[in-house]
């Protein structure tokens, strides 16, 4: 035999199986990693960053606060209304003591400087000095205007600094608070000065894995670990452009400078305005990740040469079983010389050969069972089959507990209505194939034997060996709602199920079928989708029902004047008033089959035989017998009685009308010449003169007296034009009082006198000759 082509399928399989979840999860923790590393690192600087901010703004307030106290002692505010001198050696000593108490080493205060600007003084921790500050005294002048009580600036702006020489502010931070601190305009000032060493102190606490320096709000470094950086203005670097574009108090982003790429962490301080950069190359982030990705690539290359060799191992040990099997059914099917076929291709065949011959034994061994289970069902519920036959064959079947049946019920489950805009009647044979499979799901086949279709219901003998009879009433209704409801759910129909009474032996299954069959019918009174048992629903049979008679004759009324949507609502009281009632149903039948007669000698009476009505595929009663809800009824009432017994009387209505006016105009015509009246009209053709008169105008247009006027002005045209008849014979033939009234109507409508119309009208007189 030739090497086995699925032995290295299996081998590629495994091997590809290994490799790529390997392959992922290496990719996969070298993405994590070095991202989760840039991750931490950005939050470390960003947590850096942010205890930066702290300390400084800490140490700020700190001066900020320091300086309040100042200003509020009292020494302070007497000082400064005072014109001090050498002689007020006293205050002088206190002031200066208090000035110094505030440089504290901690703090790193290089100078403080207490301007009054009502008496004109400046003093610093040196002593009292009017002379020989003048520029710290110019500078200090020049915020006494400001809108703010407390501010910090920066000694690298040129507009703060003093006469050369005198006062060095260069790369310091002043903190400039007013006297009282609110006043528009202060009585004095006070002013901190804090060296950038300090400040550079402050935010060089960490490592140094970056750079993390301080800007003014004019883009200008306050504090930077290099001290040649202090003072310039930064604002033509890209990330700090970035900076001030972004709205957020704080961030974090990637940049690319000169150097490569940086990760940029910000902060803007809400309190004097400052900005605290944090400036950290990536390079030293992604060395460490390229680590982690070697030492992924290392372990992911042992692990592919452990899967290999597993995969060849593994592999070679899972075909050994499948070889055999491929040849022994080799060595039964073929002989040794036959060319070698594929494993797997041969014992599938040979299986689904084994399997093939099995499934059509068992399929033609029950099929045929079924087939006999359910014709001895059949004839059971025909009653054409003795009951000691029945049990000896159902035993013979597998249905043997049948036979041990305390009581048992008969089940016939019929739909509703199709919905024909899903199923037309050649679906309902398979519908209810369906609804009888469904019914063998959920009902349990110890419970039941085969549900068959017999007309257009399908049938369900139930038993039960041990429970009493209101137990087996609950549990049948209880699986004759589950049917209904997984039928609904499935095939979207409603069904209604009646169930017979109880019986004990088999024998009477014949009696319960007719019992179920009965009590389906009442649907018509109780509506769809209902369970009736028959002991629930027939009535008494001494009990008739009442035709509403007054209901029926409403109906009528609303069919002869023709209002369709009176008569709807009449049917609907018609067919509510019936089902309201309890009655038997052949009762209700008759009732039906009743207001029907009526309905059609209506028509009749009317002159239209009921054959003009849509009977569809069968004969009208046929199809009013196949109806079972009273939906339906009414529905078919509706669309197939009442809607074209209106379009039939409305076509006998206007035929009507165009013969009564036919006839008027005939009448005219013949008896213009005389006294004709309407009611001499109506006496002719037997009709009432105010319903001819609206019906005349309804098909003419005009009254019955106009249209006899404008007929009579057209014959007296006619013979002023064709005879020499003068205007007072012609007045007198057509029944005018005088020739005067006739004259005024003749020209009120054609405007002119009718000699003049005979004079217009150039015809030829015979009396001339």
């Amino acid at each position: 035999m030739r090497s086995s082509s699925y032995w290295l399928k299996l081998v590629l399989l495994s091997v590809m199986i290994g490799t790529f979840p390997v392959l992922t999860l290496g990719w996969y923790s070298y993405h994590y990693s070095s991202q989760s590393v840039l991750e931490q690192v950005e939050e470390r600087n960003s947590q850096v960053l942010r205890q930066s901010q702290l300390r400084v703004e800490q140490t700020l307030k700190m001066i900020d606060f320091s300086t309040s106290q100042l200003l509020g002692l009292p020494i302070v505010s007497q000082a400064i209304a005072l014109k001090l001198d050498p002689n007020q050696y006293d205050i002088i000593k206190d002031l200066y003591k208090n000035l110094s108490s505030i440089q504290t080493y901690e703090l790193g205060i290089k100078d403080v400087y207490l301007l009054s600007l009502e008496q004109d003084w400046l003093m610093s921790n040196a002593g009292l000095d009017q002379y020989n500050q003048p520029g710290m005294e110019e500078m200090l002048r020049s915020y006494a205007g400001s809108p703010q009580g407390s501010i910090w600036i920066s000694g690298n702006s040129a507009s703060i600094q003093g006469a050369d020489g005198l006062v060095e502010l260069k790369h310091a931070v002043i903190n400039i608070k007013k006297w009282p601190v609110n006043s528009p305009t202060p009585r004095g000032l006070i002013a901190v000065v804090l060296s950038s060493q300090q400040l550079g102190q402050l935010i060089n606490a960490d490592d140094g894995m970056g750079s993390t320096f301080i800007l003014d709000s004019e883009n200008r470094v306050i504090a930077h670990a290099d001290a040649s950086l202090l003072g310039n203005d930064v604002s033509s670097l890209g990330f700090i452009q970035a900076i001030r574009e972004n709205g957020d108090a704080n961030g974090v982003f990637t940049a690319s400078e000169d150097a490569g790429k940086t990760s940029i962490s910000f902060r803007k301080s809400p309190y004097n305005g400052w900005t605290y950069v944090s400036v950290v190359p990536t390079k030293a982030i992604t060395q460490q990740a390229m680590k982690i990705g070697w030492t992924s690539i290392l372990v992911s290359m042992g692990v592919l040469a452990a899967t290999l060799l597993v995969a060849l191992i593994g592999s070679r040990r899972m075909y050994d079983p499948v070889k055999r099997i491929y040849r022994s059914l080799l060595d039964e099917k073929e002989s040794e010389n036959a060319a070698p076929k594929d494993e797997f291709r041969v014992i599938t065949n040979q299986i689904q050969s084994i399997m093939s011959d099995r499934s059509k034994l068992k399929f033609e061994l029950e099929g045929q069972q079924k087939h006999l289970v359910e014709f001895l069902v059949r004839k059971m519920l025909l009653g054409e089959v003795k009951q000691q036959e029945a049990l000896e064959r159902l035993s013979y079947y597998g249905y043997g507990f049948s036979g041990q049946w305390g009581t048992a019920r008969v089940l016939l489950f019929q739909i509703d209505h199709l919905g024909e805009e899903r199923f037309s009647g050649k679906d309902r044979d398979l519908l209810l194939f369906a609804i009888g499979n469904i019914a063998s799901e959920i009902v349990p086949e110890e419970d039941r034997l085969l549900p068959i279709v017999i007309q257009e219901s399908v049938v369900l003998l139930m038993g039960s060996c041990t429970l009493s009879e209101e137990a087996f009433k609950t549990m049948v209704f209880e699986r004759a709602a589950a049917v209904q409801a997984a039928v609904k759910r499935y095939l979207q129909l409603k069904t209604s199920v009646g169930i017979s009474r109880s019986f004990r032996e088999l024998g009477h299954a014949d009696r319960a079928y007719e019992e179920g069959g009965n009590a389906l019918k009442y649907r018509a009174r109780l509506g769809e989708e209902v369970v009736l048992f028959i002991e629930d629903v027939q009535p008494d049979k001494g009990r008739e029902l009442v035709y509403p008679k007054e209901l029926a004759e409403e109906l009528s009324e609303a069919v002869k004047s023709l209002d369709a949507e009176r008569a709807r609502k009449a049917l609907s009281a018609v067919m509510e008033s019936l089902s309201r009632q309890d009655y038997d149903y052949d009762h209700y039948q008759l009732s039906l089959v009743r207001l029907l007669m009526d309905l059609i000698r209506q028509l009749q009476d009317a002159g239209i035989p009921y054959h003009s009505l849509p009977t569809g595929d069968g004969s009208l009663f046929e199809t009013f017998l196949k109806l079972r809800t009273n939906r339906e009824i009414e529905s078919w009432f509706g669309d197939t009685i009442i809607e074209p017994a209106l379009c039939l009387l409305e076509e006998r209505r206007q035929t009507q009308f165009t013969t009564i006016s036919q006839e008027v105009k005939r009448l005219i015509e013949e008896a213009f010449d005389t006294d004709l009246t309407l009611e001499k009209c109506s006496a002719r053709i037997n009709y009432h003169p105010q319903y001819i008169s609206r019906v005349f105008r309804q098909e003419t247009g005009v009254n019955f007296a106009d249209y006899l006027s404008q007929y009579r002005l057209e014959v007296a045209k006619k013979w002023l034009r064709e005879t020499n008849l003068t205007v007072t014979e012609i007045a007198e033939r057509l029944k005018y009082n005088n020739p005067a009234n006739f004259i005024r109507y003749f020209r009120k409508i054609e405007g002119i006198t009718p000699g003049q119309y005979r004079d217009t009208a150039n015809v030829y007189d015979p009396r001339a000759n």
